[in-house]
């Protein structure tokens, strides 16, 4: 026997909500009680958001032979703004912001309990959010059952960027510092041993190039013992000169180098102890006067709509029960 097939016209569905409208009613009044009282009683939380912007400097710069690493007043790209957001969803400002706010107790978390951690990690991250915008910005936004706290929290985490950041470069440039000082004590010895044979053949009479020359030049004009003396001295020159003008130019560079391992050292110092702001900050988190969530009207709403649907879903089910079912 052929199976009629399952209706689903508009007419038939209105035939169906009409004549099972007492019931649709009643349900939907009861959902509306029902989903009123809940969302009555569910947490309201508030909302508060800083919104800021890396900047691109990173150091201070003492001197002209210091490369430049940005200016303070250009904003970061878009490498800067992921570092940055990096440093805000990392372990190390999260642990400066749930000590400062006291979140262990704000949100109810014994820290001796087994998986105290664990837990404030996970309420944490479930009440903050940090992304970034298509402008190269972070919002930084909070949620929390106080108002206060929650911009409390934001402005906390835009504070802390700057705390982290800054420890970042000052543990690198200290570790940076000490390899400099190494070198640059190295140096120092080895111009002191160069600076000792200059000085071993500067008392035996070996000349600068440029004292050769004149020597030479007296010699030249000299007579009798004096040019005898010359002689002598013009010997030693040019058995020693050469040697002499190799360790001249070693001093030379090793003073050259000396100068800019100094002035490494000197960055490094800055770097070491440097307190700078790491971003700029666009708005500040204050307190909101409405809450974010629950949208009451919304829940209401949604809970009338989807147990009606889920009803009418029933009721085809069963008018076609038959059809769908039988063969």
């Amino acid at each position: 026997m052929r199976q009629d097939s399952v209706d689903l016209s508009l007419s038939a569905l209105f035939r169906i909500i009409w004549r099972n409208k007492r019931l649709l009613s009643i349900i939907g009044i009861v959902t509306l009680i029902v989903s009123s009282i809940i969302s009555l009683v569910l947490t309201e939380y508030y909302k508060s958001s800083v919104v800021i912007f890396p900047a691109r400097i990173n150091s201070l710069s003492l001197n002209e032979s210091v490369i430049k690493r940005g200016n303070i007043s250009d904003f970061g790209q878009e490498e800067e703004a992921e570092q940055l957001l990096q440093i805000i969803n990392s372990e190390a400002l999260q642990e400066l912001v749930i000590e400062k706010n006291n979140l262990y107790e704000h949100y109810e978390i014994d820290e001796s309990e087994k998986y105290a951690r664990s837990k404030i990690r996970q309420a944490y991250n479930g009440n903050v959010t940090a992304k970034r915008t298509k402008y190269n910005s972070i919002d930084i936004s909070v949620i929390d059952e106080d108002p206060v706290m929650a911009a409390e929290i934001a402005n906390s985490i835009s504070e802390f960027t700057d705390t982290v950041k800054n420890r970042m470069i000052q543990a690198r440039a200290k570790t940076s510092m000490t390899m400099i000082d190494l070198e640059y004590a190295r140096l120092e010895r080895e111009l002191a041993s160069l600076e000792v044979e200059l000085d071993s053949l500067q008392q035996l009479g070996v000349m600068s190039d440029v004292e050769r020359a004149s020597l030479l030049e007296a010699y030249g004009s000299a007579q009798g013992a004096t040019a005898t003396k010359l002689s002598k001295q013009l010997d030693i020159n040019k058995r020693l000169g050469g040697e002499y003008d190799g360790i001249a130019r070693a001093r030379e560079l090793v003073v050259d180098q000396l100068s800019r391992f100094k002035n490494l050292h000197n960055q490094f110092v800055a770097d070491s102890g440097i307190d700078i702001p790491q971003k700029f900050v666009v708005d500040r988190a204050v307190p909101a006067d409405k809450k974010a969530f629950p949208i009451r009207w919304l829940i209401v709403a949604g809970s009338i709509f989807s147990m009606l649907m889920f009803t009418l879903i029933l009721l085809i089910v069963r008018e076609n029960y038959q059809s769908l079912f039988t063969a």
